[in-house]
C-alpha cells in the first residue's frame, strides 16, 4: 500500500507544478511588455516609452510600405533601469546597445499626416495618448488597427492594444471635423434642391 501512496503524492506534486507553470505562462501572456506613446500638442511628433526585456540592444523601427521593418529616425534617446534610474548605453544612430538586462527606452520620433504606426519584434501592450483637440473615433476621418479600442478621459483620447506586434492609428483635429460637417451639409442641401421638386412633381402627376 505504501508505494501507492507515494505514487499519489508524486502525481499531486507533478500536477501542482504543471498548474503553476500554466498559470505563470498565462500571467505572462496577459501582462506582456508595455509601450506607451504620447503625441505632442502640435501632432508633429511623439515621445515613446518602451519596455526592454533581457536584451543587450534595441533597434528603432517602423513599418515600411509593404509592412517591412524600416529604420526609424529618433531623437532625445534615453535608457532607464526598472527602478527608474538612468542607464548607460551606446548610441549607434538607428539603434542602441547596452549591458544585457531589463530597461525602459525613451525617444522622440516624427509623425507624418497624423498617422501613427509602430512595429515590434515581440508582443506589446500598446497605449497611444492624443492631446486635447485630437480624436480617432469618427470612422469617416480616423482609423484604428485591429484590436485597438479608444476611450476619452478629461478631453484626452487614449487608444489601447493588447499583445500586438503592430499598431496603427490615423487621427484628426477639430478643423477636419468642421470641414467634414460643411461638406456633408453642402451635399445634403444639394440633394434637397433636386429631390424636393422631383417629389412635388410626382405628387402632382398622381
Amino acid at each position: 500500500m505504501r508505494p501507492a501512496d507515494r505514487d499519489r503524492c508524486r502525481f499531486r506534486v507533478t500536477s501542482f507544478c504543471a498548474a503553476l507553470i500554466i498559470l505563470s505562462s498565462l500571467v505572462f501572456c496577459v501582462s506582456g511588455l508595455n509601450a506607451s506613446y504620447y503625441v505632442y500638442e502640435n501632432a508633429s511628433s511623439y515621445h515613446a516609452s518602451v519596455d526592454i526585456q533581457n536584451l543587450d540592444g534595441f533597434e528603432f523601427l517602423q513599418p515600411g510600405i509593404l509592412g517591412e521593418k524600416v529604420p526609424l529616425e529618433v531623437s532625445n534617446v534615453s535608457l532607464a533601469y526598472e527602478n527608474g534610474t538612468n542607464a548607460t548605453f551606446e548610441d549607434k544612430g538607428r539603434s542602441i546597445t547596452f549591458e544585457k538586462g531589463n530597461y525602459t527606452a525613451g525617444y522622440d520620433a516624427e509623425l507624418k499626416n497624423k498617422d501613427f504606426q509602430v512595429l515590434f519584434d515581440n508582443f506589446y501592450n500598446v497605449t497611444l495618448y492624443l492631446p486635447k483637440g485630437y480624436d480617432v473615433r469618427n470612422p469617416l476621418l480616423g482609423t484604428v488597427s485591429t484590436g485597438g479600442s479608444a476611450t476619452e478621459n478629461n478631453g484626452t483620447v487614449q487608444i489601447d492594444w493588447t499583445r500586438k506586434s503592430y499598431a496603427e492609428a490615423r487621427f484628426y483635429d477639430a478643423f477636419q471635423v468642421e470641414i467634414l460637417t460643411i461638406f456633408g451639409t453642402f451635399w445634403i442641401a444639394l440633394v434637397a434642391v433636386f429631390l424636393v421638386p422631383y417629389i412635388l412633381s410626382r405628387r402632382k402627376s398622381q
